[in-house]
């Protein structure tokens, strides 16, 4: 997750940033946003093939939900990784790859966080790293906190890192993000 590239602020301002648990990225024109970011949709087929892919994993595997709804929330897309024989090995069986896997459980977060926290989803024209195509950004008044659903879910189904912890690490996050005006000044 980052928030703004660190252009306008004095080595002091990043040790108060640092000490706060914030990442600062940058500050972006308007502009530089709209040249870079174009905002997406997810396609309802689309959704609703991701989805029942990750509901047949628990039934095949016959793996009882850690949470009943919805199914897409991050205690049940962790159970891909965790439980059963392996949410790649699971796609296998329909002839798809690990990108495709990778690809499910990306637009499944991504549907959660949109609806959960107001997340958008935005396809990043230059992306900085290859697996950063997919972006989702939320906006409070200003500050925009990124989150990256394809690389992150890869980490995932490397054993890295789980939906649930991202979760948590966005809860933190939000709570922490800075007034725009009080940043600048």
């Amino acid at each position: 997750m980052s928030f703004f590239r660190k252009l306008f602020f004095s080595t002091k301002k990043e040790e108060e940033t640092e000490k706060e648990g914030l990442n600062i990225d940058g500050i972006h024109t308007t502009e530089y946003f709209e040249k870079r970011y174009r905002e997406d949709n997810i396609d309802a087929e689309m959704l609703d093939g991701c989805l029942k892919m990750v509901e047949g994993y628990f039934i095949a595997n016959k793996i009882t939900r850690k949470m009943e709804d919805p199914i897409n929330h991050p205690n049940n897309l962790d159970q891909t990784d965790q439980a059963g024989f392996g949410f790649v090995l699971y796609c296998k069986a329909y002839q798809l790859g690990e990108a495709q896997a990778t690809l499910f459980l990306a637009i499944s977060f991504s549907d959660f966080l949109i609806k959960k926290y107001g997340f958008k989803l935005y396809k990043d024209e230059k992306p900085e790293y290859p697996l950063r195509g997919m972006t989702l950004k939320y906006n409070k008044n200003g500050v925009v906190l990124s989150l990256y659903p394809y690389e992150y879910a890869s980490k995932v189904l490397n054993g890295n890192e789980t939906f649930s912890q991202m979760e948590e690490k966005l809860n933190n996050q939000l709570e922490k993000m800075p007034n725009v005006e009080d940043f600048i000044n």
